[in-house]
């Protein structure tokens, strides 16, 4: 998967995100007398992750939801600029209140994800409503291109979007990498094997599939193909 760094320096009054080298640029930071910065707990990065992404899209909802709706390479670099910029975002339950700053990266999928995630719990009603749909023979959209992922998870991703939205749901109202998202990823997991194409072995952790079913979900809801009704394969 091509990177999507996502180096962010929260410092009071200091841009979140510090672009370059394709996306973000790596690298360290220092207090003005040299002493090394605080680093967010690693056990809680993913989280703390998400948490940013809502925290952005609080301040640059239009914005950063390009990110998700963008067909293009140039769109998508100024959809991703929303997330410059966050200020003022409360990241207590996360880090160590004497850490004045958080590191952490995560691939355009991942990232992807969130931004997803974070969209669908602002909109539960559109996702209780979503139902079922039969199987298809065939799921292509055009935004496949855009994500980093192997399209063959795209694709599977997108029909357990189409045969069980609300487990999906239920899988993104769980805690990131808790027991209860542990739970509602093996109640997922009959769908996936119906969607998985018998010539493909799925690789990916629980972030992977977690965040890849939560961007299919967003398309399911706001901008899905009409799905004729077909045989099921």
């Amino acid at each position: 998967m091509s990177l999507f760094a996502a180096a962010a320096m929260l410092l009071m009054g200091v841009p979140a995100i510090d672009p370059g080298n394709g996306g973000a640029r790596t690298g360290s930071r220092l207090d003005p007398d040299q002493r090394p910065i605080a680093n967010a707990d690693t056990s809680k990065a993913d989280a703390t992750m998400y948490r940013f992404v809502e925290c952005a899209l609080a301040r640059h909802n239009k914005r950063v939801r390009g990110m998700l709706d963008a067909r293009s390479e140039d769109i998508y670099e100024d959809a991703r600029h929303g997330l410059d910029d966050v200020q003022r975002c409360n990241f207590d339950a996360y880090v160590a209140e004497d850490a004045n700053s958080i590191n952490f990266t995560a691939d355009r999928g991942t990232t992807r994800g969130f931004v997803a995630e974070a969209l669908l719990k602002q909109d539960k009603k559109r996702v209780a409503a979503l139902a079922p749909l039969a199987i298809q023979h065939v799921y292509l959209r055009d935004w496949y291109g855009m994500t980093g992922r192997a399209q063959a998870v795209d694709e599977m991703s997108v029909c357990v979007a189409d045969v069980d939205p609300q487990g999906i749901a239920t899988l993104l109202r769980t805690d990131i990498g808790s027991s209860e998202q542990k739970a509602a990823i093996g109640a997922l997991m009959p769908a996936v094997g119906q969607c998985l194409s018998k010539t493909v072995r799925l690789k990916t952790n629980a972030l992977g599939l977690r965040t890849s079913l939560a961007e299919a979900l967003y398309h399911r809801a706001y901008d899905a193909p009409p799905t004729p009704v077909q045989e099921a394969r």
